[in-house]
């Protein structure tokens, strides 16, 4: 099974994926999608930003399950 676990924050939201066989548990990637370059106050654009980042880590990566920290 593959896990995309996501880290969130308006400015940066941070992800991680792993495989999971068993007990054991395998890195495959990990980074972060920015919102620095949106302007501050623009806070649809900032999620869009957040959006299209997340499936295009979801698109790359085709997890089975994700799960969100909550903040």
């Amino acid at each position: 099974m593959r896990i995309l676990g996501i880290d969130p924050g308006l400015r940066t939201t941070g992800f991680g994926v792993v495989d999971v066989d068993g007990h054991c548990l395998s890195y495959v990637a990990s980074g972060t999608i920015s919102t620095m370059k949106v302007d501050g106050g623009n806070l649809p654009a900032r999620l869009k930003v957040l959006f299209d980042g997340i499936n295009e880590v979801k698109e790359r990566y085709l997890p089975d399950v994700a799960c969100v920290e909550i903040v």
